[in-house]
């Protein structure tokens, strides 16, 4: 998934209504994408899941790690 995240105003600006929709279009395509991913098979199991973020920590903090040394 390659699709930029639309820019969201801060909480003092006001969101226009083209920017409202310009969002709301992204975050459209983006469950229509995930729908698609789900209805093909192209998901991991929970347990796939959490081992899976476990290890990206587990990456991350060495990397900081590396980088405080």
């Amino acid at each position: 998934m390659a699709h930029p995240v639309p820019q969201f105003p801060s909480e003092f600006e006001i969101e226009t209504p083209d920017a409202r929709e310009a969002r709301l279009a992204w975050e459209r395509a983006r469950l229509a994408e995930a729908d698609a991913d789900y209805a093909a098979g192209r998901f991991i199991s929970g347990a796939e899941a959490e081992a899976w973020l476990k290890q990206e920590i587990a990456d991350a903090q060495a990397a900081l790690d590396r980088e405080t040394d």
